[in-house]
């Protein structure tokens, strides 16, 4: 990551990032958030509400958009995506994973409930597509018997596994799995996790011998 992120600075790259929040992106240049946060006082700001409204740009008009820990937090992420899809020719899309999201405690000062409990969805990568599953409460009767160590674990592990990792170009594929037309929730729901934990797993060791190896 550190290496694409210098190779955009390299190459006067235009980048915009969607939901900076306090903390902007270094190598952006165009920023949209629904408000001007401090650290963006002195940058190019669009506030708006990116759950129903339109990117205020050109098609194809940034080189990168850049896009960390936002979707999850929103109602409409699947608008979003199609927007950066038409705006941008390539970019960085990054989550908490299903692994984190399943897990009691992470959320620090919260209830020990799973996950963050103010996100609305769990997200990861399979077959090349940005995968959405709704973050139902019932995810906190569910019982994961012998995988709730194993995931416990393997964020102890290494800290590339608390996250979805997601670099697009030409398209952003994303699908999302709805109660009632993929699956059942009662029959189905903790299986899906279970599956999109392994999925993170292997993507997240995927990403980081492509772009951590020296």
């Amino acid at each position: 990551m550190v290496r694409a992120v210098e190779s955009l600075a390299a190459n006067k790259a235009k980048v915009l990032e969607v939901g900076p929040g306090p903390v902007p992106f270094s190598a952006a240049t165009v920023f949209v958030d629904w408000q001007i946060f401090p650290a963006l006082a002195d940058k190019e700001v669009h506030a708006l509400d990116i759950n129903v409204d339109r990117l205020p740009f050109p098609d194809q008009s940034f080189d990168f958009v850049y896009c960390r820990h936002t979707l999850e937090d929103i109602y409409n992420p699947f608008w979003v995506c199609r927007e950066m899809a038409r705006v941008g020719r390539a970019g960085y899309v990054e989550t908490p994973s299903p692994i984190v999201e399943c897990c009691r405690g992470v959320d620090s000062g919260s209830p020990n409930w799973r996950g963050y409990h103010h996100h609305r969805y769990v997200i990861w990568v399979e077959d090349g597509t940005l995968t959405f599953i709704p973050k139902y409460p019932f995810i906190e009767y569910l019982d994961f018997g012998e995988a709730e160590g194993h995931m416990i674990r393997m964020l102890n592990s290494d800290p590339m596994f608390w996250n979805t990792y997601f670099f697009w170009d030409g398209s952003l594929p994303h699908r999302t799995l709805n109660h009632d037309q993929e699956y059942q929730i009662f029959v189905d729901y903790g299986r899906i996790l279970v599956n999109a934990v392994k999925k993170s797993y292997l993507h997240t060791k995927q990403i980081a011998a492509r772009y951590l190896t020296p």
